[in-house]
């Protein structure tokens, strides 16, 4: 029993972990967006104002597409929900989601960076 014990704390570890790596790719879209807004000399902002700033300065200009802008927001709002508890599990569906606009996301300010 003491070792049956630990095996439902487990699976709620393993729960969070996969919740922590959502807000993994959080930071990774934040961090490449502030790159990105860095690049047109821009002061990257507080988190809130980055699709905003992104919009402005970069899909107005035709320097990037307005779905990334969009999933900046979508981002913000994912973390903003598991932060504050509103979201209390990411499916692996989900996180296979999110994997994947997250890396396209990066992708496309690697891309905007190095041009």
């Amino acid at each position: 029993w003491s070792y049956f014990g630990r095996a439902p704390r487990t699976i709620l570890n393993s729960k969070w972990h996969v919740m922590q790596a959502t807000l993994d790719l959080y930071w990774s879209v934040i961090d490449s967006a502030h790159a990105a807004l860095m690049k047109q000399g821009e002061i990257p902002p507080s988190p809130d104002h980055v699709s905003d700033l992104l919009e402005e300065k970069l899909v107005k200009k035709k320097f990037l597409e307005k779905k990334y802008a969009d999933t900046m927001r979508k981002f913000y709002k994912v973390m903003k929900d598991i932060t504050h508890r509103k979201t209390e599990e990411v499916t692996g569906k989900e996180f296979d989601a999110y994997l994947k606009e997250a890396d396209a996301f990066v992708r496309r300010m690697q891309e905007f960076i190095e041009r």
